[in-house]
């Protein structure tokens, strides 16, 4: 959607900034705003990116700063997504894009599933969004979405194995636990029975698998887990109609 274009952008809640480097690797002038400490320090340290940890209200940017701007898996983590919607709109050059993804409460599976919805991450997800939604607050920005893709290959597929687990009643979100370790687990430790680990272990391989073709299909026809929408900011239009 960027045609090859380069110029100012900034990712929003960029986490360790690995999407931020590969702007700045591409030529792009690139910064990022991430609130977590932990992972605005490893992007500053380690990979020697500009991140700031503030709000991008905060930083008082003037208007039409950037050419480009990202929010990937972050708008559902605010409590107030039109402000920062709004924002973004306003530090958008005429003709700037916005990138943001979130998870889609409107695909298959979010209504299937429902509380076992891997991706309803309460209380760490605030927000949800049907495709509806989201163009309409998009557009309340002056942003025109130009482009929509259903699928988000590192979310999705765990996604469908875990909500599968969930919905026939194993210990919710088990499998995410058991691999991703303690610092990183969505729900508090409680006591769960010793045949849940190794049903869990067991299911996962073939619903890995289903996974796949589930997945791909519910993307091509607009019902995926996730949601990504390419959205540019409308031209203003001068008074003599040029």
């Amino acid at each position: 959607m960027l045609g090859g274009k380069k110029g100012r952008m900034i990712d929003v809640g960029c986490g360790p900034g690995w999407l931020l480097r590969e702007f700045g690797r591409r030529g792009w002038e690139a910064q990022g705003t991430e609130l977590s400490s932990a992972a605005a320090s490893f992007a500053r340290d380690e990979l020697k990116l500009n991140v700031e940890s503030r709000e991008l209200s905060d930083l008082k940017f003037p208007e039409g700063h950037f050419d480009a701007v990202t929010l990937w898996h972050v708008l559902e983590h605010i409590p107030e997504p039109s402000a920062l919607l709004g924002e973004i709109g306003r530090v958008l050059k005429p003709g700037g894009v916005l990138m943001v993804g979130v998870p889609n409460w409107g695909g298959a599976g979010s209504q299937w599933s429902r509380s076992k919805w891997f991706q309803l991450d309460v209380p760490r997800h605030v927000n949800h969004f049907t495709a509806r939604r989201l163009k309409r607050d998009l557009n309340s920005a002056g942003l025109e979405v130009r482009r929509q893709c259903f699928l988000a290959p590192e979310f999705d597929f765990f996604s469908f194995v875990q909500t599968c687990l969930n919905r026939i009643g194993l210990r919710p979100n088990l499998l995410y636990n058991l691999l991703r370790g303690r610092a990183a687990k969505v729900l508090k430790e409680d006591r769960v029975g010793w045949w849940q680990i190794p049903v869990t272990l067991a299911l996962a391989v073939p619903l890995g698998l289903l996974s796949l073709p589930v997945t791909l299909l519910a993307a091509l026809i607009r019902q995926g887990g996730s949601m990504t929408f390419y959205a540019r900011k409308v031209k203003a239009v001068r008074a003599d109609g040029g």
